[in-house]
C-alpha cells in the first residue's frame, strides 16, 4: 500500500502536522506535491502558521501469517 504524507512544521512553537493520502496517484511530481501543500495552507486546512517540511511516499508490505476472525 502507498501512502504520501505531507508534513507541515509551525514557524513559532515546532509543532508539528501531518495529512496522509492514501493511494496517490502514480505519476504525481514533487511541483504537484508542493502546490497541494500550499492550498492546504491558503485554504486553512493547515494553519497559515505552519510551513511545508516534507512529503514522502511511503510504500508498505504486508505479510499475514494468519487471520483468526
Amino acid at each position: 500500500m502507498k501512502r504520501l504524507f505531507l508534513d507541515f512544521v509551525d514557524q513559532t512553537e515546532g509543532k508539528r502536522r501531518r495529512i496522509t493520502i492514501q493511494a496517490p496517484k502514480e505519476n504525481i511530481t514533487s511541483q504537484e506535491v508542493s502546490q497541494a501543500m500550499d492550498m492546504f495552507i491558503t485554504l486553512g486546512v493547515v494553519p497559515n502558521t505552519y510551513a511545508k517540511d516534507r512529503a514522502a511516499i511511503v510504500e508498505t508490505t504486508t505479510n499475514e501469517f494468519f487471520n483468526l476472525l
